[in-house]
């Protein structure tokens, strides 16, 4: 617990619940769930994205200064599902 703990185990630990409820342990790890999958999902679109831009580049369909174009696109819309994870509520 975060308020009641040693600044030292606050440090070492991987999650501090800064509040004395540990009702919120299974909302911490729904939430701990979601983060994994959206990464997942985040590595495997930034991957097809630039594995689809690679083929079209080599295809002679883009130039270079639209890959860089598709890889920023790519790398936008991956933070932007990334962001998504503000709003995740999981009803304590």
């Amino acid at each position: 617990m975060g308020s009641m703990g040693s600044d030292i185990a606050i440090e070492a630990a991987d999650i501090a619940l800064m509040s004395d409820d540990i009702g919120k342990i299974p909302y911490l790890k729904r939430l701990s769930n979601s983060t994994l999958c959206t990464i997942k999902g985040n590595i495997t679109a930034s991957m097809i994205i630039n594995f689809v831009a690679i083929i079209f580049s080599v295809l002679g369909l883009l130039n270079p200064i639209s890959d860089a174009l598709v890889h920023n696109a790519g790398s936008a819309l991956v933070v932007l599902n990334a962001a998504l994870l503000y709003d995740r509520n999981f009803d304590n």
